[in-house]
């Protein structure tokens, strides 16, 4: 029962009532026996009057057929337990996060084996031009150096060299 139907009960002098006075107030103070007579006149028991001079309900038997409901409660499946809703909801939570840290690693090396692959394709494309200037020196006579370094061919180093042919072939990838 809600407290404002007791108070309205409590007003219209439906259930015994009486005001005390504490350190926080007035509280209106309503008899238990008095809203169980006026709970048994409303499902029409005609008994009421017996009930004002003995209670109708023994405490026993309240505490009785509250320990039976404990006991009604359906039983724990084996192997279950019951988990807090605030650290289920922590735990789903991680496993969210670990699900999107799944995926940021697939793409993550889905990324470093695309660079690899451009790393050795340019290797390949470094060594062609390597060649092809090795040759381009034998026919006008020029010595071959084997250093590393690109001498008198326009570039004056191997980064220069490597700069321009990462450009050519973004030039060629793009067509």
């Amino acid at each position: 029962m809600s407290s404002t139907t007791l108070k309205k009960l409590a007003r219209s002098k439906d259930i015994p009532s009486h005001l005390e006075r504490t350190e926080d107030g007035f509280f209106r103070i309503v008899s238990l026996d008095g809203i169980r007579r006026w709970s048994d006149q409303r499902a029409g028991e005609d008994d009421a009057t017996d009930s004002s001079s003995e209670p109708a309900y023994d405490a026993k038997e309240l505490d009785l057929t509250a320990a039976e409901a404990k006991t009604d409660e359906p039983a724990i499946p084996e192997g279950t337990m019951l988990v807090p809703l605030d650290a289920w909801n922590k735990m789903l939570n991680q496993l969210g996060n670990l699900h999107e840290a799944g995926q940021q690693l697939a793409e993550a090396r889905e990324r470093a084996a695309k660079a690899e692959t451009e790393a050795q394709f340019l290797k390949e494309r470094l060594r062609e031009l390597r060649q092809q200037l090795a040759g381009d020196r034998s026919s006008t006579g020029q010595p071959d150096v084997d250093d590393g370094t690109v001498p008198r061919s326009g570039f004056r180093s191997t980064s220069a060299l490597v700069k321009k042919v990462y450009k050519d072939w973004r030039k060629n990838r793009r067509r």
